[in-house]
């Protein structure tokens, strides 16, 4: 009989899990998905729904960097970056967008796991989008900021810094994402991945880069 995949995780004891934010905790990706829908709009510029939303998920510099250069913007990434934030936090307002569940399966994890949030997005956006109380049930948040702005997800230094603000080792880790970026991520720091099909990534995507397994959501997370 075939090993199920979530058997292949399940009697591994880890130390710490380390989350993603945007799409994995809080339902945050159709308010960034409009922030650019939106400003491309203002340049006159038209992207494929389904291509723009298959970039997010890489930090917002990367985006644009990306855009930048298929669109020949004339406007420097740094501005581009605080108008497609200011659309952000516009379309947010000051909603509760934590995905349902979350709060309370954060709450039964932390008596036994040393737990993480490793975002593409900057710090500022990451205080407008979540409150105080919620960002507290972290041991450590590690955003953007914290890397070099090309160093972003699918690049494992979130990752890593994560682990060693906890001091647990990547192998002692397990990663939990909605994005391929994430899954890749995980992957090169040598970390365990489940994916969460919360996002913009199928399930048949996030099992092909190597998650162990794909739930629906964080609440549904049983270790």
């Amino acid at each position: 009989m075939k090993k199920k995949v979530s058997d292949k995780f399940i009697k591994k004891e880890y130390k710490a899990i380390v989350f993603d934010l945007d799409g994995t905790l809080i339902n945050s990706l159709p308010y960034h998905y409009l922030a650019f829908k939106e400003l491309l709009l203002e340049h006159n510029i038209r992207v494929d729904d389904d291509k723009l939303k298959k970039l997010i998920g890489l930090s917002t510099h990367e985006i644009f960097k990306i855009l930048k250069k298929k669109y020949k913007f004339k406007e420097k990434i740094t501005d581009l970056r605080e108008e497609r934030r200011y659309h952000y936090f516009k379309f947010i307002g000051r909603k509760d967008i934590t995905f349902r569940g979350v709060k309370n399966k954060l709450e039964e994890l932390r008596l036994k796991y040393k737990l993480a949030i490793a975002t593409g997005s900057s710090f500022v956006t990451v205080s407008h989008s979540a409150d105080r109380d919620f960002q507290e049930m972290f041991d450590t948040i590690v955003t953007i900021n914290d890397v070099k702005k090309d160093r972003g997800k699918p690049y494992p230094d979130q990752l890593l810094i994560a682990c060693r603000n906890m001091k647990v080792k990547p192998h002692d880790c397990l990663m939990i994402g909605d994005s391929i970026y994430d899954g890749l991520a995980a992957r090169r720091a040598k970390m365990d991945f489940i994916g969460v099909f919360s996002g913009y990534n199928s399930e048949k995507e996030l099992k092909k880069i190597g998650a162990l397994k794909v739930i629906k959501s964080v609440g549904d997370l049983k270790l």
